[in-house]
């Protein structure tokens, strides 16, 4: 039986991501230290990309560390030799939405952001990222087609179309398991309170 191919490692992702990134753009590795040290920026070590220089990279070429971080194809993703993860829950963890392990429910929630469980603060982030995510495709959109850019306006418009795409929004919507509703998550802080009462007598 044939052995199963090895999933990537996160630096071969990002390593891989950086070089499509660059040929995109017709850059080579020296023009990205170029615009590094344009950035005030210089690499820890010439052999290595640490995180620090991970950062900047994504900085100085516009995108998100995510899209470096994140691999395009592959369903299965090292971030250790021991731990695995699908390329899915890969970007749900690096975004802070959910842990990488299920056993890491409770550290993951109990050390996070106090912004990051307030319901208002959620919900203005997501209405913002909506917003911005659609203001900026506009733009780029419109700027393509005055360009008269081909290539970057059939680019955009895929992009553009997943964006407003609701039956793909709703789908997901359907995917995400529900494992615990509000009810049962008010039930369970009436319960703490009530233990907390018994246990924490007054003086």
């Amino acid at each position: 039986m044939a052995d199963k191919p090895a999933s990537p490692s996160i630096e071969e992702v990002f390593n891989r991501n950086l070089d499509a990134l660059l040929e995109a753009r017709n850059l080579e590795h020296r023009d990205l230290l170029d615009l590094l040290e344009a950035a005030e920026y210089t690499p820890d070590t010439p052999a290595t990309v640490l995180l620090n220089d991970a950062i900047a990279m994504a900085a100085v070429l516009g995108v998100s560390p995510l899209q470096l971080l994140v691999p395009e194809e592959e369903r299965s993703i090292d971030v250790t030799p021991a731990i695995a993860t699908e390329r899915r829950n890969l970007g749900l963890w690096l975004r802070g939405l959910r842990p990488l392990r299920g056993e890491d429910f409770e550290p993951f929630h109990r050390e996070a952001a106090a912004d990051d469980l307030d319901a208002d603060r959620v919900a203005e982030i997501w209405v913002w990222t909506e917003r911005v995510r659609t203001a900026g495709l506009t733009l780029a959109l419109n700027d393509a087609v005055d360009s008269q850019d081909l290539e970057r306006v059939n680019a955009l418009s895929e992009v553009a179309t997943r964006t407003l795409n609701q039956q793909a929004l709703e789908r997901a919507d359907n995917r995400v398991p529900r494992r615990v509703r509000r009810t049962e998550l008010e039930a369970a802080i009436i319960r703490a309170t009530r233990f907390r009462r018994q246990v924490v007598k007054p003086r």
